[in-house]
């Protein structure tokens, strides 16, 4: 598949090092390497989007958009944070925004 990333979700990962930075590394290998959506471990879509999936890296959740072009799968991942960040009403409200 094909994949981009956000400045946010850049930014995130440079603030990671060791253990958490490497499984970021290997779930970015792990999509790339995917056929389908299906293919990639412990990625859920989101209950209420259409296009806003979740992947769980230990105590992290990567967001992402998936978009299925003419040409090819996208996967745009566009935040990275930890669990506790992850479900609060500003981040419902940043995902909803990108779904549309």
């Amino acid at each position: 598949m094909n994949v981009e990333y956000s400045k946010s979700f850049v930014k995130a990962v440079k603030k990671l090092s060791g253990k958490d930075l490497q499984s970021v590394s290997n779930v970015i290998q792990e999509v790339i390497n995917a056929q389908t959506i299906t293919d990639i471990t412990d990625c859920k879509r989101l209950v209420n989007y259409d296009n806003v999936y979740r992947i769980r890296i230990g105590g992290y959740r990567a967001f992402f958009t998936f978009h299925i072009e003419i040409v090819g799968d996208c996967v745009t991942f566009q935040y990275l944070v930890s669990r506790g960040q992850a479900y609060t009403k500003k981040m419902e409200t940043e995902l909803k925004r990108l779904d549309k």
